[in-house]
């Protein structure tokens, strides 16, 4: 068994001269010499022994020019094309031992006479050339290893082996876990912050001491670690460690605290000293009174074992008092009964809410000449959190503030030469937060200690927030805090693409996004005209067919000149799913057509000459207003019960002969819809699209303009109904099988894709 590069279908060669040409392939151009498609294989072809340059090798891979094709001797089994961007890495092959499971968004499709498995994560796919690889992917149904697929597939382990790592270079397939312990990844992310967490001008030597003797053994899923950056001259990094927290008030129906706590180390020369223990307090599931508040911080403060009281306490209650309680309790057992409080403030009023209070504390003036400096980072979630130090009576002297979202921190700038930073502290600060996140993926480990080929974690370092310290003696001191934490994948039976996808995108909504936006999509997306057939005629005849019923001329500018203003409107727009009112008069049926669909005069200038055509009120990709309204009239005085087709040109209806039971199925669907019960609106206008007519000069994004276009005549409709006191709500869904039998329009031509119910208000 092999894998041999070979030139990728998605490339084509263009001749320069007699002795270059020129690949083009997805994402860019590579002129070579002029012999060198005949080198390489391509299509799942056998391939050549000429020798290639391997620089010219390097090249081709880095562009994304070459594919990769498994073989069985000289069979070809299956071909790995390179899409938009190039593969970070050559396929490996699977590990016989290891179960695999298809992704959830791949799929098996014919494409000409070749047949491709795709998935819509990558604009990557694979060709099968070998039938026995489709039944690999079948039996990928199920949890398999390699050996039980090959039984079942007919291909030998070895070419399984290499047909699957094929696939899970692109995602159609990933490793299960089997699920190991917690530990493994816990010292694998470990050691990687030991050597990745901190910036340049900080050293990792008594880092690595500390991290030796700071305990892991309870780590559970939810382990990280914070490192306390010091920008001051002594360049000193703390270590804050996130392990299950068991102390008292952190179990039970009402527990107090969360069940995870930050235990908090100083590291100096390589020696730890627990700081404090962050605990966050559990979220009351009710609001609370202000005493009942007080009672639930006092039994914290004792469940933490502080002999701090909120009792005795004016200060302490004045802050709980504006601010709520706090988000976070610390005990510091290096300062004897403190205990540190941390306060969301999400905006200028609590800030100055918080001044105040500090002020009559008797915090340092110095200090609280600060906060004016702070307002510009408030905002956003979370918000910053005020830090300050209760004692058994009063508040201390420090006080500090920690910003966390990047838009605030982006801020640091400015606000840290307003607030006096020194400009070395500043050059440090911004060199950290300035750091590009890391991230990696770690693999469980054999029992003989090798390496596999499952996903243990995601592990990522990066800035996790900033903290602004005002002293008492005035000066500002900045720190910031790196995490590095891990995303556990080792819940057994769980694979990677379980953590990077959320589980509510569906196969079909995945597939239509990436296929229909740049960035994964192979194809042209755009305006390429590519076929020559006529569409339907751009400008509506203004002759009525015969047999068609005249509606009541509408003059649009009267009644439009006496509608609310256009915000009210917006206002006042709501869904009215009442339909036992009385019927609908034409009339107004005959208004509310003409406001959304009557003609109005537009004119395009193209390469200087102006080009005179028919608009409408809403927007519609190339100005072809592909969509028509389908009548469906239930109880519309003056209007016989039935479908009806409405031509904005002629302003008239013309009746559409399909199944009576079909046209009763589609008005009750809108109760379906609604939850209306036996109850159905007075008339239901289903929005219809000609899809040749967009589908002409459209490649690639045709279905995807006209849910646009849907969307934009959806409110069109809904706000004119609105500005003519009409009842309207659109449908989540239709039956598009039922429109096309109570309409006789053909399903792929002239279908439905949206509805909106019509009702008089009583």
């Amino acid at each position: 068994m092999s894998k041999m590069l070979g030139l990728s279908p998605a490339v084509t060669i263009n001749s320069a001269d007699e002795n270059w040409s020129e690949l083009v392939g997805p994402s860019g151009s590579l002129v070579v010499p002029a012999n060198f498609a005949g080198t390489l294989p391509s299509h799942g072809t056998t391939p050549s022994s000429v020798g290639i340059d391997p620089k010219l090798m390097q090249r081709l891979a880095d562009g994304g020019f070459l594919a990769v094709t498994a073989y069985d001797d000289d069979a070809p089994l299956a071909t790995l094309v390179p899409g938009l961007k190039p593969l970070a890495h050559l396929p490996i092959d699977a590990l016989p031992t290891t179960a695999y499971r298809l992704s959830r968004f791949a799929y098996v499709r014919r494409n000409k006479r070749l047949m491709v498995i795709e998935i819509p994560t990558t604009s990557a796919y694979l060709e099968i050339h070998d039938p026995r690889v489709a039944a690999v992917a079948a039996g990928l149904a199920f949890d398999r290893t390699p050996i039980a697929l090959a039984a079942s597939s007919g291909l030998s382990v070895s070419g399984v082996c290499e047909v699957l790592g094929l696939m899970r270079s692109i995602g159609i397939v990933t490793a299960v876990s089997r699920g190991f312990e917690f530990v493994p990844e816990v010292n694998s992310l470990i050691a990687w912050a030991e050597q990745e967490a901190l910036p340049r001008g900080f050293s990792h030597t008594g880092l690595v001491a500390g991290l030796d003797q700071i305990p892991v053994e309870g780590a559970d899923e939810s382990f990280h670690l914070i490192f306390e950056l010091h920008h001051d001259e002594s360049r000193q990094v703390d270590i804050s460690v996130c392990l299950p927290y068991e102390g008292d008030g952190a179990s039970g129906d009402r527990a107090l605290l969360l069940p995870n706590g930050f235990y908090e180390f100083d590291i100096v020369d390589g020696i730890e000293s627990l700081m404090g223990v962050f605990v966050p307090l559990a979220p009351p599931t009710d609001s609370l009174d202000l005493h009942t508040q007080e009672q639930r911080l006092e039994a914290t403060l004792q469940a933490l074992g502080s002999t701090c009281r909120v009792a005795n306490n004016p200060d302490a209650r004045a802050l709980v008092a504006g601010l709520g309680l706090p988000e976070m309790l610390a005990v510091l057992p290096g300062r004897e009964g403190a205990v540190r409080m941390l306060f969301n403030i999400p905006a200028t009023e609590q800030l100055n809410l918080a001044k105040t209070i500090l002020q009559d504390a008797g915090v340092p003036a110095s200090s609280l000449s600060h906060f004016q400096a702070i307002e510009p980072l408030l905002g956003g979630l979370p918000p910053i959190r005020l830090a300050v130090d209760m004692n058994h009576t009063g508040l201390g002297s420090r006080i500090g503030f920690e910003v966390f979202t990047p838009q605030a921190i982006a801020l640091l700038p400015k606000v840290m030469a307003n607030l006096g930073v020194e400009h070395q502290m500043q050059a440090s600060v911004l060199a950290a937060v300035a750091q590009a996140p890391k991230k990696r993926t770690v693999y469980e480990l054999n029992a003989d200690g090798s390496v596999s080929d499952i996903p243990a974690a995601h592990q990522r370092i990066e800035v996790l927030h900033v903290k602004i310290g005002l002293e008492q003696d005035g000066q500002v001191l900045v720190k910031t805090y790196t995490l590095a934490a891990s995303v556990p994948l080792n819940e057994v039976g769980k694979s990677i693409e379980d953590a990077d996808i959320p589980k509510s995108w569906e196969f079909h909504d995945l597939l239509f996004h990436s296929k229909t936006r740049d960035g994964r999509s192979l194809g042209r997306l755009g305006g390429s005209s590519r076929f020559t057939i006529k569409p339907h005629p751009e400008e509506p005849s203004t002759q009525p067919l015969p047999g068609d019923i005249l509606l009541p001329s509408i003059d649009i500018p009267k009644v439009i000149a006496v509608d609310p203003p256009f915000g009210v409107v917006l206002e006042k727009r709501t869904s009215i799913r009442a339909w036992d009112g009385p019927e609908l008069p034409v009339a107004k049926l005959a208004e509310l057509l003409a406001r959304v669909m009557h003609l109005i005069p537009r004119s395009d200038e193209i390469l200087g000459k102006i080009i005179e055509r028919s608009g409408r009120t809403y927007p519609s990709g190339g100005g072809l207003y592909e969509i028509d309204i389908v009548v469906f009239a239930s109880r519309v005085a003056g209007l016989a019960p039935g479908a009806y087709i409405y031509r904005q040109g002629s302003h008239s209806l013309g009746a559409l002969t399909g199944s009576l039971e079909h046209q009763e199925k589609v008005i009750f669907g809108a109760s379906e819809a609604t939850g209306g019960g036996i109850s159905r609106p007075q008339v239901l206008l289903v929005l219809a699209a000609r899809y040749p007519d967009i589908a002409t000069k459209y490649e690639g994004i045709a279905y995807s303009l006209m849910l646009k276009h849907v969307g934009v005549m959806m409110a069109t409709i809904q706000y004119s109904a609105t500005a003519m006191d009409l009842g309207s709500v659109p449908l989540g869904t239709g039956d598009s099988d039922a429109f096309a039998l109570a309409t006789g329009l053909d399903y792929y031509t002239h279908g439905s894709i949206g509805e909106i119910a019509i009702s008089p208000l009583d």
